[in-house]
């Protein structure tokens, strides 16, 4: 019999598995923070299209044009693969592609070189992508030369970090725990750190970044206990990987960065989002929807629909948005994506 598209787009909608409320029924959103550190929480912002269903939604970006680039690990039920999912500054869908990352998409992250915006993806399985903002793959490394004569250390990269340069740093955080050093046009120069809580030691690095806010630039690697019995860290090293300090801002489970003027944002795994200023004092803990691991670690399986109004569940990444707004990935089972819609004055 045939199918006509509209019924076929249809179909799809009636096989989504996360329920969705329409629009009328949607609550407003909540009101979360103190003073100038308040937003609205709004998980509800993106209008996902019926043939992508969220798998792990694990990275965020924002390019210039305000488009909001999620990177999620998509389902097997879900008619379209593709991992990459861009939307308006209106939450409206644009684009999507990355079929080829399906399952092992993890880590993304978008900078500014030369004028031109380009994206570091990186995949659980194949390692790190240099790519354009559609998907044209400018250089990728399967796994560092470094691994060849070690063949008991494991490699499950994570997350990138950039430098002014454009050198890019890789972090082991699944694998062997150590960090890679790479020019920005893919040429291997150094690999420090490795497992160990002593300084230098990068204990189960997931995110980093590069924090130029200071007198010189700092690569600031957010540690966990691989056990995940006892907070994380933050530990911030030299460009050339030399332990400098470790830093004072409580964490949980830290899983990477980012930066707008001298406000930096953590996603924190373990049910929040933290703010810290340039000296890495927390100026805000947002959302905090921490009860017990088990309890947390429990609802992150379950559809969004279980999900308390302005509470994280498992933030994995966070963007800024130019008008200082931002937007959090989370580890959630069907995929989560908020907008923190600033408010504060």
């Amino acid at each position: 019999m045939a199918t006509t598209r509209r019924g076929f787009l249809a179909t799809l909608a009636t096989i989504t598995i996360a329920p969705r409320l329409a629009a009328a029924d949607a609550p407003d959103p909540v009101v979360i923070g103190d003073g100038r550190y308040r937003y609205r929480f709004n998980d509800r912002w993106a209008k996902l299209p019926p043939q992508i269903q969220w798998g792990l939604t694990h990275g965020v970006v924002v390019d210039r044009s305000r488009h909001v680039h999620v990177f999620h690990t998509s389902r097997k039920e879900s008619p379209s693969k593709d991992c990459v999912v861009v939307f308006d500054a209106d939450g409206n869908f644009v684009r999507s592609w990355g079929e080829q990352f399906f399952g092992g998409a993890h880590g993304f992250d978008l900078v500014v070189e030369d004028g031109r915006e380009v994206l570091y993806v990186t995949d659980l399985q194949q390692g790190l992508f240099k790519m354009t903002l559609d998907g044209r793959v400018l250089w990728h490394v399967a796994k560092p030369d470094w691994y060849k004569d070690k063949p008991d250390l494991k490699y499950r990269p994570s997350n990138v970090a950039v430098a002014p340069n454009g050198d890019v740093y890789l972090a082991d955080g699944y694998g062997s725990y150590f960090v890679h050093h790479y020019t920005r046009d893919g040429r291997y120069v150094r690999t420090f750190g490795g497992p160990g809580e002593e300084a230098g030691r990068t204990q189960h690095p997931h995110g980093l970044f590069v924090d130029r806010r200071g007198p010189e630039p700092l690569l600031v690697i957010g540690e966990n206990d691989p056990k995940g019995e006892k907070p994380g860290r933050l530990q911030a090293l030299n460009l050339d990987g030399s332990h400098r300090r470790f830093l004072p801002t409580p964490v949980r489970s830290p899983r990477h960065f980012d930066q707008q003027g001298k406000l930096a944002v953590i996603p924190d795994l373990d049910a929040r989002v933290t703010l810290v200023d340039e000296n890495y004092q927390t100026v805000a803990n947002l959302g905090d929807g921490w009860t017990t691991k088990t309890e947390v670690r429990t609802l992150r399986t379950k559809t969004s629909d279980h999900f308390t109004p302005g509470k994280f569940v498992c933030p994995h990444d966070a963007a800024f948005d130019q008008d200082g707004s931002i937007f959090v990935a989370e580890w959630v089972a069907y995929g989560r994506l908020v907008k923190l819609e600033k408010t504060g004055a």
